[in-house]
């Protein structure tokens, strides 16, 4: 008889490792060792007539030859199966993602593999040899791997996990449960508990590295402390935490670790603890916290590999320039002596820094000859040689700057750039123990393939991945980009898809538009696609690029660059964000410039201080985020754009440019505070001088969602242009000089100008209708019957009394339901002669209907005979 087992208090990891290998020895007997975990327990509660695994008791242990075991090889975890797994002669079979310790068991086959959960093995064994699994097995099997991997989150994952888990995906792994079963919220002990952690926690530095231990008193047993402290050293933010917490006479220690540095298993060693390099647990009796706080001190001086610091990869001798000179020179500067930025002095004081970039886009504007002190950033951070490279990544990152000097003793010692860091973490002639500076470990929010399948509908994960499977297969990169990582980030949904690529846009937008059955239109000037999905979606596809414009207010020119370059080029750092879709990193985010803390902190932020110069429609973008968002602009971005505004550059904008801004803030949902942002700031005197916003009717404009909702949903209108709306009660009390000038400056079509034309006979009509003299539906219908549905809903905007909204709006009823049912063919059956006469009885017919005086088919036909009969046509 062969069993299938794993340890005592039992986690979803071991619940779908059994599940598995029950897959791979089908007749063997799955059996629970001993208690299970709160979450298991749920979890059986609801699915245990679907998973038939047996208690020990209800199977005859002296039968049993071999032990399938799972998730662990310690014989004192096993539980009630302990003593049947010291029997003599026991055959074992181990599947397991520990690292061997002495003393564990051993059995005739052994399958251990380093990776985050132990599940992944065995559905890799599954996939091999081809297996068939239902979706409720994927399911589970999938709940194993998110557990143990904290949601793909967890440092110990590996992509081997993510292939894993992607295949348990497409065999229908449902992650509703899996989310319902994962996100549970601590109980009120987990809670009391890393509340207690928080308050006694100690902080160290060992080998430069932040390292937290704290401890908790308790009798009770309270599951979970794994989860708990790895919220702990998210909390603390170090680089690695130890928690040591008392329960039912028992001391539990539990550690985790961000960076490779510090192997946690190794630290923990000591103290009879288990566990991978950077997770690990032990459990001691008799022993004070006091000396296993010291035991593990000792531990981590021996076993801890120092990290680079500052002083080992910055810049030296640094080359400066005064703030006087020019940016032309500065520029000559920097290309002679290979740097990319520069600090800028004032006799021996720094009061700035300045780069190559803002060399580069004054140059392109022809501003050359400008002093560097108009164009340098001036709030100067510095760090000393001792400052660690997580520290200094964290400051560029935080504080959105590019470089950094070194002082020592109030001396510029040498200076650190992006550059610098990028290169010390991505080159290959560097210890690979400095490289996890840079992965997603570090920052654990930095992983977004749980953020993207938890909050995207499957079809949308679907094209992601398949995009990224595209690039991967034509040896390219592939990222979505901008305001769609932005909105999902902010929960918002945003289904415009822009994917940006390392490579040839043209040639993946062609090769997964075939793999998504759909089409593309390609734009070679730009290096950007559209790819158009069968049910017309569409998905924009664009070469990475960096755009430089050749004047101010000009259109870009285009060259190809890297996925760093075409995010540099966006307009604000909330739009810089990136997530990489190759498989290898499937969910990677990418932020260069500090996006995601403005997100978090409601700021929008220009890249650069030439941003608005490059485009000052990006004017008109700052406010329309910022109100749509509630953020706010911060002081820099908001002074260098009424710099902009100051020396008239939006006046160098063509007004179609200008009109298409407009537009989109007109279609926001709530306007309003755009157009008086707009004039605070003193761009409406750029968009329309000739509209005073103090003199705007806001009643009527606020009205406008109502109306428009309330009309869509009772009337035939549809395809509104609710920003035309807008516009017309903008510009409804100038005359009509005003708006010729401003129809002609803007170039409005046929259609913009008629509903304009229109909007003063609909106030007219109004008036009439408000007053009774225009109150039966023909003699509305004869003055707005040729209205555009913009100037219908006007219209109702323009009604101010009850009586005539409901006359209006039973107009717009009856003409929504109104149809004369004969026709000319009925006419000439009834022997009238085709002519003009058709469209007068028609006509008349129509307007009789419209006022309910007749509602049927043969009401037509016999007022029809009437009218034969009087001799009226």
């Amino acid at each position: 008889m062969e069993i299938i087992t794993s340890h005592n208090s039992l986690d979803f990891d071991g619940l779908a490792a059994m599940v598995a290998a029950g897959k791979l020895y089908p007749h063997a007997v799955k059996v629970f060792s001993g208690t299970l975990s709160r979450n298991v327990k749920n979890f059986m509660a609801l699915y245990k007539d679907h998973l038939p695994i047996k208690q020990p008791r209800d199977i005859k242990t002296e039968e049993v030859k071999r032990i399938i075991l799972v998730d662990t090889a310690n014989a004192n975890r096993l539980g009630y199966l302990k003593d049947m797994a010291a029997r003599e002669g026991m055959d074992f079979h181990i599947y397991d993602h520990h690292p061997y310790v002495e003393g564990d068991l051993k059995g005739s086959f052994s399958c251990l593999h380093s990776v985050g959960a132990v599940t992944t093995v065995l559905v890799e064994l599954i996939k091999e040899k081809q297996i068939e699994i239902s979706t409720f097995e994927a399911t589970i099997l999938a709940l194993g791997i998110y557990e143990d991997t904290g949601s793909l989150l967890f440092s110990t994952t590996t992509s081997r996990d993510l292939a894993a888990a992607a295949f348990l995906l497409e065999k229908g792994a449902n992650l509703s449960v899996v989310a319902n079963f994962m996100e549970r919220p601590f109980t009120s002990e987990q809670r009391n508990l890393l509340q207690e952690l928080l308050q006694n926690t100690r902080n160290f530095n060992i080998e430069n590295a932040a390292v937290v231990i704290s401890h908790a008193e308790g009798n009770e047993f309270v599951p979970g402390l794994d989860i708990i402290t790895h919220r702990l050293l998210e909390v603390e933010n170090c680089d690695a935490v130890f928690t040591m917490a008392s329960m039912q006479g028992k001391i539990h220690v539990v550690g985790r670790s961000k960076t490779d540095n510090i192997r946690i298993n190794q630290v923990l060693k000591p103290l009879g603890g288990r566990g991978h390099d950077r997770a690990a647990s032990a459990m001691l009796k008799n022993m004070e916290f006091d000396r296993i706080t010291t035991m593990i001190l000792e531990e981590l001086k021996q076993a801890t590999i120092p990290a680079l610091l500052a002083g080992d990869i910055m810049s030296t001798p640094v080359k400066t320039v005064t703030m006087d000179i020019s940016m032309e020179e500065a520029g000559k500067l920097m290309l002679r002596y290979g740097h990319t930025g520069m600090p800028v002095t004032d006799g021996e004081e720094i009061v700035g820094v300045i780069s190559r970039r803002d060399v580069d886009k004054a140059m392109t504007h022809e501003l050359g000859h400008a002093p560097v002190k108009g164009f340098m950033t001036t709030a100067v951070l510095s760090v000393d040689p001792a400052t660690s490279l997580a520290e200094v990544q964290r400051i560029m990152v935080e504080k959105d700057i590019g470089r950094l000097p070194v002082m020592d003793d109030g001396k510029l010692a040498g200076i650190i750039s992006r550059t610098d860091i990028l290169r010390y973490l991505h080159g290959d002639d560097y210890p690979e123990d400095h490289e996890l500076l840079y992965n997603s470990d570090s920052v654990p929010e930095d992983d977004f393939s749980s953020l993207i399948k938890n909050t995207l509908p499957q079809e949308m994960t679907e094209i992601l991945v398949k995009a990224g499977e595209t690039a991967r297969d034509l040896e390219m990169e592939v990222y979505c980009v901008g305001g769609f990582v932005r909105d999902m980030y902010l929960g918002v949904t945003n289904y415009d898809l822009d994917l940006v690529v390392e490579g040839s846009g043209e040639v993946l937008a062609r090769e997964l538009a075939l793999r998504l059955q759909g089409r593309t239109r390609i734009h070679e000037r730009f290096g950007t696609a559209i790819i158009v999905l069968p049910d017309g979606r569409k998905i924009d596809v664009a070469t990475a690029r960096t755009e430089y414009y050749e004047f101010p207010a000009a259109l870009p020119t285009v060259t190809t660059s890297s996925i760093r370059e075409d995010l540099y080029r966006r307009d604000f750092t909330i739009n810089t964000l990136a997530v990489h879709l190759n498989p290898d990193c499937f969910g990677q985010l990418i932020d260069y410039f500090g996006g995601r803390q403005d997100i978090d902190n409601g700021k929008i932020r220009i890249l650069y201080n030439l941003s608005f110069v490059e485009d000052p429609t990006r004017i008109l973008r700052a406010i329309r985020f910022e109100q749509r968002y509630n953020f706010k602009i911060e002081p820099d971005t908001l002074r260098f754009a009424q710099d902009a505004i100051a020396r008239r550059l939006l006046r160098k904008l063509s007004y179609k440019r200008i009109l298409q801004e407009l537009i989109l803030i007109l279609n926001e949902r709530n306007p309003l505070p755009a157009l008086t942002r707009m004039g605070e700031i003193g761009v409406w005197q750029h968009i329309l001088p000739e509209v005073d916003l103090d003199g705007l009717n806001y009643i009527r404009l606020k009205r406008i969602p109502i109306v428009n909702g309330w009309a869509l949903e009772h009337f035939y209108l549809r395809e509104i242009k609710t920003w035309l709306i807008y516009l017309v009660i903008i510009m409804e009390n100038l005359t009509a000089e005003s708006i010729g000038a401003i129809s002609a400056r803007y170039k409005f079509d046929k259609y913009i100008v008629r509903v304009i034309e229109e909007a003063d006979l609909a106030r007219q009509l109004a008036a009439s209708i408000d007053s009774g003299d225009c109150t039966e539906n023909s003699e509305i219908d004869a003055r707005a019957s040729h209205f555009c549905n913009e100037t219908l809903l006007y219209l109702l905007l323009c009604i101010n009394s009850e009586n005539g909204w409901q006359y209006a709006t039973a107009y717009l009823q009856a003409k929504d339901m109104v149809k004369v049912e004969i026709d000319g063919h009925d006419l000439k059956a009834l022997g009238i002669k085709p002519g003009p006469v058709y469209s007068k009885i028609l006509n008349e017919l129509y307007r009789m209907k419209l006022n309910g005086a007749i509602t049927s088919r043969e009401e037509e036909t016999a007022l029809v005979h009437k009218f034969l009969k009087e001799g009226i046509f």
